[in-house]
């Protein structure tokens, strides 16, 4: 099971190659499936279930003939046979057991009740109905892999049924005569007619979609601001390159078209001052030595798009059914996402033997970031957002570092909510003289005011300059700042330790609900054992102690360049100032 199991950055993934045979029938060339978990055992036994289950799906595709697609009696039998569960046996009793007056009230919405309590809270209508279908293909062990056609007729033979009950019911307490009458009320619940395709423009909704994903909505958290620009741009990309088209007729082939338009732009749209998209297009077309946007790139654009129609879709100015920017291909972009390298003992040796790290300040934060991420196994932005009067605390006599949640940032997720032992390493070195000398100061963050906020985010600008210099100084493309954060886990991992407990310090979900309650009553005693199990893999006694007298550095001042023009001279030699005479 190995072979199909693989770990990208904190989490574990189901991968398997799809047949040749069977590629264009399901289109794509492999699966790829997110286990949700970073537990290696847990990870094991759900990719074995996903094995079996790609296992039933080749073979169905291995023995189905293409002359005898899933008919209409293979669905209504998959219907019932789904109707049959015990989950679904319970409801269908309560139309038995129903008053004859309750009946007569609410017979003509009965089979959309019982659809509905199926639903989680903030799911829509057509999304649970679209669920209820699915679970009924997989129950009898037909995939849904053609999605559309299947889902919606799997839907139908599903409201069709139920109305069915219903009108039995009706019959056995009231006789034909009154399942006649009702059944001329109900045609339309019978069989549904497709809504007319929306009308109106794109553009329309792009301030209320903006509104929506900044402050957040159907229970997820608010984008930033850097991503919601983004996003932004992306749409108005769309709307300049296809036309202000009407949301009905935005179609799987026209966002196709799009991401064709998208993959000939040049790479530097949208970087300075360029021109329009339509222009910017023309003029790659016109100078083929230009370089092109990549394909990572239009992924991020089409993530754009799906975050309006999602939107679009949750507001009901679509069909649910409609997903014209899902399902399509970019081919490269995914092997860019595999698990990012640890950092070995000869880059470690290069970062901090550079020229670059030994000139920065000992206050500085190239200087601290990586040996606090190294020694803690905390993200970029976590660090960066640390205020030395509040966050790092002293608990049970410990120095910690407390990320929590607090106005305009929360950590990435409930798990993040952490307390972190100071490693005794960075104590030796000088943090706690360079924390106070911070709080002297006054300073609102750990590495103000070196590191202002932008846009959201304090580690932006830094992040920037440090991916330069790691790849100045030769380090490996899939090794980034963020590889601090496996180094520490890969070194823990090694040890004897509970992974509960390095779940806790590494702000990790672990085993779902019950173990994340769990990892918050790990004590302080057992954290300060987790961090101190840590030593990187090249010794940095030679670096020192750092001092704690040095100013922190100041943001740098972009200098605005001033076009320098030779001077004017007269006959005399004299320079001639304002216009020449």
């Amino acid at each position: 099971m190995s072979n199909f199991l693989r770990r990208e950055a904190d989490s574990f993934f189901f991968r398997r190659r799809v047949p040749a045979p069977f590629q264009a029938r399901l289109g794509q060339t492999e699966i790829y499936r997110s286990l949700k978990t970073t537990v290696r055992r847990t990870a094991r036994a759900r990719a074995a279930h996903l094995f079996i289950a790609t296992e039933k799906l080749f073979r169905m595709l291995e023995e189905e003939d293409d002359e005898f697609p899933l008919t209409d009696d293979d669905i209504r039998v998959a219907v019932r046979r789904w109707l049959d569960t015990s989950a679904w046996k319970q409801r269908l009793k309560i139309v038995d057991e129903m008053s004859p007056g309750g009946l007569r009230a609410y017979h003509e919405s009965l089979p959309d009740t019982l659809l509905k309590m199926s639903a989680d809270e903030g799911v829509s209508y057509g999304d649970n109905l679209s669920q209820e279908a699915n679970a009924a293909l997989d129950h009898s062990d037909y995939f849904d892999v053609r999605s559309g056609d299947r889902l919606r007729r799997t839907a139908s033979a599903l409201q069709k049924q139920l109305r069915e009950y219903v009108d039995r019911r009706m019959e056995t307490v009231f006789g034909q005569e009154t399942v006649a009458v009702a059944s001329v009320q109900t045609v339309a619940a019978v069989a549904p007619s497709e809504s007319p395709a929306n009308m109106t423009k794109l553009s329309t909704f792009i301030k209320a979609w903006q509104n929506d994903i900044i402050a957040g909505y159907n229970y997820n958290k608010g984008l930033g601001d850097e991503t919601t620009d983004q996003y932004l741009k992306t749409v108005e990309m769309f709307i300049a390159l296809m036309g202000d088209l009407p949301v009905g007729k935005i179609t799987f082939d026209t966002a196709a078209e799009f991401r064709e338009l998208v993959l000939q732009m040049p790479a530097a749209h949208g970087k300075g001052a360029t021109g329009s998209p339509k222009k910017e297009l023309a003029r790659a077309k016109a100078d083929k030595t230009l370089p092109r946007v990549t394909m990572k790139t239009a992924k991020r654009h089409f993530s754009g798009m799906n975050s309006i129609w999602k939107w679009l879709i949750y507001k009901k100015h679509v069909s649910v059914t409609a997903q014209p920017f899902s399902g399509h291909s970019f081919p490269g972009t995914k092997s860019k996402k595999s698990a990012r390298d640890d950092w070995s003992r000869e880059d470690l040796h290069r970062l901090f033997t550079s020229r670059e790290y030994r000139d920065a300040p000992d206050s500085s934060a190239l200087h601290w970031l990586p040996l606090i991420s190294l020694h803690s196994g905390m993200r970029l932005e976590e660090i960066c957002r640390l205020r030395p009067g509040i966050d790092i605390i002293t608990k049970d006599g410990i120095p910690c570092f407390n990320i929590a949640k607090r106005d305009g940032w929360d950590p990435k997720t409930e798990a993040g909510t952490r307390l972190i032992p100071v490693h005794s390493w960075l104590i030796q070195h000088g943090f706690m003289d360079f924390l106070t000398q911070q709080r002297a100061r006054g300073a609102e963050h750990l590495f103000s005011p070196e590191l202002p906020l932008h846009k959201g985010k304090i580690s932006s600008g830094f992040s920037r300059e440090f991916s330069k210099l790691k790849i100045e100084l030769g380090v490996g493309s899939k090794t980034a700042f963020h590889s601090f954060r496996h180094s520490f886990r890969t070194v823990l991992e090694s040890t004897d330790l509970k992974e509960s407990h390095i779940n806790a310090v590494m702000g990790h979900e672990g085993g779902g609900g019950q173990g994340q309650t769990y990892a918050k009553r790990v004590t302080t005693a057992k954290l300060k054992e987790v961090v101190e199990a840590f030593h990187p893999p090249l010794e940095l006694d030679f670096l020192g102690a750092a001092a704690a007298t040095t100013t922190p550095p100041l943001p740098k001042v972009t200098v605005k360049k001033r076009k320098l023009t030779p001077p004017i001279l007269d006959s005399n030699g004299r320079v001639v100032r304002g216009r020449k005479v």
